[in-house]
C-alpha cells in the first residue's frame, strides 16, 4: 500500500544501481538555496547561515544518511530532524513566512529519490539532459532555481508519482497556461494553496526549477509557450520575481520536485485569521473594493479599468486569490494614486459623505 509521508525509521541501505538519484542535490545547490535571500533583495536574520552550508553533505556523505533510513514505495524518504538538509529547509521555510506574520511549524520533510520505478528515474534523468541543453544554449547557465508549490496532499502524491498535470495548470491563476511556482524567497502564496488534511497538516513542495533566460509574462496573459526561442520559461517580474511561469510544455522536463515539507500553521496573539493563515493586523487606511473600482474610474483610462476589473471577475470566480487581485489593482493604479483614494475616502466618511466621489477635482482638493 503507497504510503506518501510520514514513515517509521529503520536500518535499510539504499539498493545498488540507484547512486544516480542522489546527484538530485548537489551540495552548491543547497548553497543556491541559503544564499537566494540576497539576489530578492530582501534581508533575512539568518543570512549567516550561508557559511555553514560548505559544509553540508556532499553527494557521497548524504548517501551514508539514507542508508540508516527507510525508502518509501514511491521513492520518497523522510529527513531525520539531525540531518542537515532537514534544518535548512525547515528553517528557511519558517522564517520566509515569519515575514508575512504566518507562524507555521514544520512536522516532517521528505526527499524524493527517484527510485519508485523507472519512470521515476527517466524524470530525473530527463531533468539532467534538459540542464545540459539549456546551459548549452545560454552558455552554460541554465539559470536554476528553488521553487514553492502548494497543493492538497492527494494533488502531491500524484505530482510525485505521475509528475504535474492540467489540474495543476488550471489551478494556477493569472496565469493560465502554466505550472506558477513562488520563488524560495516567497513562498507565503503557495502556502496559501496548501489544502489541510484530515490531521490539520498543509504539504508543499519544494522544487528545482530550470529557468534559462527569463521573460516577463503579464496577468492573464494567454501566451502558452516562450515568445521567442531566447526564451524558456516567465517571471512575473523581471527585477525581483516572485512567481516563476513554467508552460505545460516543460512543466514534467524543466520541474523536478525534489522536498515535501509537511507543516501546520499555528495561532498567532493579536493576529486576525484569513482562511487559516495569520497575517499582521491593517493599519492603513481601507476601501470596499467596489467603491475603490467606482472612484478609480473616474481617474483612470479605460484600459487600465478594463485590466482592473478583471482582476475583480477573476477574484469572485475565485480563479485567483485576494492576493493577487489587490497586487493587480496596484499595478494598474500606482501606490501613490491608491494612497490618495483610501485617504479621500476615509475623509468622506467621518464627514458622512457615504465616501461617493463626484468627480475628479473630489480626489485631489
Amino acid at each position: 500500500m503507497l504510503r506518501l509521508f510520514p514513515a517509521a525509521v529503520d536500518r535499510r541501505s539504499v539498493p545498488d544501481g540507484e547512486e544516480i538519484s542522489l546527484s538530485s542535490v548537489r551540495e552548491d545547490d543547497i548553497h543556491q538555496f541559503t544564499e537566494e535571500d540576497s539576489v530578492s533583495g530582501e534581508s533575512s536574520e539568518d543570512e549567516g547561515d550561508s557559511s555553514s552550508v560548505s559544509d553540508c553533505e556532499s553527494v557521497t556523505s548524504a548517501k551514508r544518511s539514507i542508508e540508516h533510513t527507510r525508502i518509501q514505495a514511491d521513492g520518497l524518504v523522510r529527513l531525520d530532524e539531525s540531518d542537515k538538509l532537514h534544518g535548512i529547509i525547515g528553517k528557511k521555510f519558517i522564517s520566509r513566512l515569519s515575514v508575512h506574520g504566518v507562524n507555521a511549524q514544520v512536522q516532517y520533510i521528505h526527499r524524493n529519490l527517484f527510485n519508485a520505478g523507472s519512470i521515476s528515474l527517466a524524470r530525473l534523468r530527463s531533468f539532467q539532459i534538459f540542464t545540459k541543453a539549456v546551459e548549452k544554449k545560454n552558455g552554460g547557465d541554465a539559470n536554476i532555481k528553488y521553487g514553492w508549490f502548494g497543493a492538497s496532499k492527494d494533488e502531491i502524491k500524484k505530482i510525485i508519482l505521475h509528475g504535474f498535470g492540467h489540474d495543476n495548470i488550471k489551478n494556477s491563476g493569472l496565469f493560465g497556461h502554466a505550472v506558477v511556482l513562488s520563488a524560495d524567497h516567497s513562498p507565503l502564496e503557495s502556502m496559501e494553496s496548501a489544502s489541510l488534511d484530515d490531521d490539520g497538516i498543509r504539504h508543499i513542495l519544494l522544487c528545482r526549477v530550470i529557468l534559462g533566460k527569463t521573460e516577463l509574462v503579464n496577468p492573464f496573459s494567454t501566451q502558452c509557450h516562450p515568445s521567442s526561442e531566447d526564451f524558456q520559461s516567465g517571471v512575473d517580474n523581471l527585477a525581483s520575481p516572485k512567481k516563476f511561469v513554467v508552460w505545460s510544455s516543460q512543466m514534467n522536463t524543466h520541474i523536478l520536485p525534489e522536498f515535501v515539507i509537511s507543516f501546520k500553521t499555528l495561532s498567532t496573539i493579536n493576529r486576525p485569521q484569513l482562511d487559516g493563515v495569520h497575517l499582521r493586523k491593517p493599519v492603513s487606511p481601507w476601501i470596499p473594493i467596489p467603491d475603490l473600482i467606482a472612484a478609480l474610474s473616474k481617474l483612470l483610462p479605460p484600459e487600465s479599468m478594463k485590466e482592473i476589473t478583471k482582476y475583480r471577475r477573476s477574484y469572485i470566480e475565485h480563479k485567483i486569490s485576494r492576493r493577487d487581485m489587490i497586487q493587480g489593482i496596484r499595478e494598474f493604479t500606482g501606490d501613490r494614486l491608491l494612497l490618495m483614494v483610501l485617504k479621500d475616502f476615509t475623509e468622506q466618511r467621518r464627514h458622512g459623505l457615504g465616501g461617493k466621489f463626484e468627480s475628479r477635482s473630489d480626489l485631489f482638493k
